[in-house]
C-alpha cells in the first residue's frame, strides 16, 4: 500500500509535536531513512509542505503573502494582519510582503487557501470588462 504525503506529514507531526530536541532528530533520522526504504524521497518537499501546514493548524498560526506597487505602511500592515487573524481565527500571522511595480495600485494577499484581489489593475481590468459586455 502506498503512503500519501499526507499520512506521512500527519504521522511526522504526531511523532515530534511533544519531542524535546534530541527524540525530534532521532525521529527525523528514521523518517528519512523510512522514506528512502519506501523509495519515497522525492516526496519530501510536498511532504515538508503538508507538515508546515498541519503544525500552523495546530498552533493557530496562518502565512500570508501581500503583493503591492510599494512597501506597506505600519498601519496598513496591521491592518491587513488583523482581517487576517478576524477571518481565519489565527492567533498569529507571518505577513510576507513582495513588491510588484505591475500591481500599479492596491495589493493581493494570499492566506490559507485564499486569494483577496484588491489591486487597481485587476479593478481596471473587471471596469474593462464590464464596459465591453
Amino acid at each position: 500500500m502506498k503512503i500519501s504525503v499526507q499520512q506521512y506529514a500527519t504521522s511526522l507531526y504526531e511523532l515530534v509535536k511533544d519531542a524535546d530536541d534530541v527524540k525530534a532528530t532521532e525521529v527525523l533520522r528514521s523518517f528519512v531513512a523510512l522514506l528512502g526504504r519506501n523509495r519515497d524521497l522525492n516526496l519530501a518537499p510536498a511532504i515538508i509542505v503538508a507538515l508546515t501546514d498541519i503544525w500552523n493548524k495546530e498552533n493557530g498560526e496562518v502565512m500570508a503573502e501581500v503583493t503591492s506597487a510599494r512597501k506597506l505602511d505600519d498601519i496598513s500592515r496591521e491592518t491587513v494582519i488583523k482581517y487576517i487573524e478576524k477571518k481565519s481565527g489565527a492567533k498569529t500571522v507571518v505577513l510576507n510582503e513582495k513588491l510588484d511595480q505591475k500591481i500599479l495600485g492596491g495589493f493581493i494577499l494570499k492566506y490559507n487557501s485564499k486569494i483577496v484581489d484588491g489591486s487597481l489593475r485587476s479593478s481596471l481590468s473587471e471596469l474593462k470588462g464590464q464596459m465591453e459586455a
